[in-house]
């Protein structure tokens, strides 16, 4: 093969561009599970202060309930 210098097997090149393609694509998806996970973290804190609210409103309801 032309090109490939010392290297005789032609099937190293391409498994070496291979390997290199796997690892970018496993960082690459450990990259978007970080995001992910950062992302659920976030979702469920914004979770609890919804939750909170409606408790908060519940307890407001029902003391104007019990003065009215």
């Amino acid at each position: 093969m032309y090109g490939i210098g010392t290297i005789d097997d032609s099937r190293v090149v391409m498994t070496g561009a291979q390997e290199r393609s796997d690892n970018n694509e496993v960082e690459r998806l450990k990259e978007k599970i970080a995001e992910l996970e950062q992302d659920k973290i976030q979702k469920h804190a914004m979770m609890e202060k919804i939750e909170e609210g409606a408790r908060l409103y519940a307890e407001m309801n029902e003391k104007i309930q019990m003065l009215s």
